[in-house]
């Protein structure tokens, strides 16, 4: 007996798996790393034209798993666009697409505000209180580093929270009213595993790409001890010639060393990469390890997963689609 894939979703707080079992097209979650909302996409039929459709700004959660295997909720979020379509041919299809980040809510709005002296988690969350965020998630590696001045001109809290993530190595995401700041390849101890034969649908892979390397990171900031420019410089590890300099100078040399420390970890994550569709499965996340086996030598080994994306099909198909990076050493 094949495997059966299961749902579960409910709309502002309502269980509809039951109603809409018998109508649901296709299902559709995008988890992705760092500073892009998830999304949740519900392919409807809607022939009759009896579907109730959802308020924009409803909460709305999907679990998905086997039966028999158990289920997780891969999307929580809220409802932001609501569409009809049809023809005489096709019929109507009602498509519910959602957010992980409310975007109806203050998050969007802009602030005018500064901090002085103040930690990252200092500042994520005086301006999470302003944009309604609830709860404040910083990894204890980011969580104390300090701004002597840091500034919002009229700026969201969201374009706050990823211009921070570029510049100390961090991901930023909201999910409902939770912010999270996790680190730029952290050891983080999921892991799935893509194995020929057995759950390994695709792969589309390369190990490594010569033009995202750089051998080191330089940033140029301003000593005003001796009134003069100054560099920092880090090694990568990388086996090149090139060097990477920032265009933007910065404000001392403890913001030089972590902007540089952010871009080491996004040129190790995008030296080598590319995409596998496996059986679904719920314990992919964001941020976590794929192991591919038996694809090809050279190509088998431990990989960061970038993005997650579950395709739920009518009649019980589900597959996840892993997109990859940062090959692991061996």
């Amino acid at each position: 007996m094949s495997k059966q894939a299961v749902f579960n979703v409910t709309v502002a707080g309502t269980d509809i798996t039951t109603a809409l079992s018998p109508v649901l097209l296709g299902l559709r979650v995008d988890d992705k790393v760092g500073t892009h909302a998830d999304t949740a996409t519900l392919t409807i039929d809607d022939s009759n034209g009896r579907i109730i459709l959802p308020q924009i700004g409803a909460p709305l959660t999907v679990a998905l798993g086997w039966a028999g295997g158990g289920v997780r909720v891969v999307f929580d979020g809220t409802v932001d666009e609501v569409k009809s379509s049809g023809s005489r041919g096709a019929g109507r299809i009602l498509t519910i697409a959602a957010k992980g980040v409310d975007t109806t809510a203050p998050p969007k709005q802009g602030q005018q505000r500064h901090f002085d002296d103040k930690t990252i988690k200092d500042i994520l969350t005086e301006a999470g209180q302003a944009a309604g965020i609830t709860s404040v998630d910083v990894d204890p590696d980011l969580a104390s580093i300090t701004r002597t001045y840091f500034e919002m001109r009229d700026e969201s809290y969201i374009a706050m929270g990823e211009r921070l993530a570029r510049e100390i190595g961090g991901n930023f995401r909201i999910q409902g009213m939770k912010a999270t700041m996790s680190k730029r390849d952290a050891n983080y101890v999921a892991a799935v595993t893509a194995t020929w034969g057995v759950n390994l649908h695709s792969w589309d892979i390369a190990p490594q790409l010569g033009r995202t390397r750089f051998s080191a990171i330089r940033t140029r900031w301003y000593d005003l001890d001796k009134a003069q420019w100054r560099a920092t410089e880090n090694a990568t590890g990388l086996d090149v010639d090139a060097a990477y300099a920032d265009r933007m100078p910065r404000a001392n040399e403890a913001e030089a060393g972590q902007h540089n420390a952010s871009d080491k970890a996004t040129t190790n994550r995008d030296k080598g990469g590319g995409a596998v569709t496996i059986e679904g499965n719920i314990g992919a996340i964001p941020d976590g390890l794929c192991f591919i086996v038996g694809a090809r030598p050279g190509v088998d080994g431990a990989y960061r997963i970038d993005s997650v994306t579950h395709t739920y099909g009518r009649g019980g198909g589900f597959v996840s689609q892993l997109s990859l990076k940062q090959p692991q050493t061996g």
